[in-house]
């Protein structure tokens, strides 16, 4: 099976159809690896998050790997994947925080009913974080059948 480089473009394309990263931080003894639901905003992964594991160990070492693929709609046999490292960071700014949960409010809406259950007291109150991953590097690739 060949394995092909993709193209900035296509990392950009895989990027903006993906609605979950996996992200690994380093908890120093160990890694903590979890997927995350996400948007592609202006060349950043954006999602929104409680307070807990992962933002103690963003705060303390703030250096993530991420990944996303096509593997689900494809199957394991022809996919697309985009690996990239950055930082995790908490968005202070009011205004980039509003303008993410715009962009967000799609998937929030696309959301299992459990799920707005149980974040909607959280979202009300104004707990739910709204993260960032700026990527600082990506590399993707794209595993196809042979022509």
């Amino acid at each position: 099976m060949p394995r092909l480089p993709m193209t900035p473009e296509e990392v950009d394309r895989l990027l903006s159809s993906c609605d979950l990263v996996n992200v690994a931080f380093d908890a120093g003894e160990s890694t903590y690896l979890i997927p995350l639901g996400c948007i592609w905003l202006d060349g950043a992964l954006y999602g929104v998050t409680e307070a807990g594991r992962k933002t103690g160990i963003a705060a303390a070492r703030p250096r993530v790997a991420f990944q996303a693929d096509t593997a689900r709609d494809t199957g394991m046999w022809e996919w697309e994947s985009v690996t990239g490292e950055g930082r995790f960071e908490i968005v202070e700014d009011a205004e980039e925080r509003r303008r993410a949960m715009v962009e967000l409010q799609t998937a929030i809406a696309e959301a299992p009913e459990w799920w707005k259950a149980e974040r909607a007291p959280e979202m009300a109150a104004g707990r739910l974080l709204v993260w960032r991953i700026e990527p600082a590097s990506t590399t993707g690739v794209r595993y196809t059948r042979p022509e």
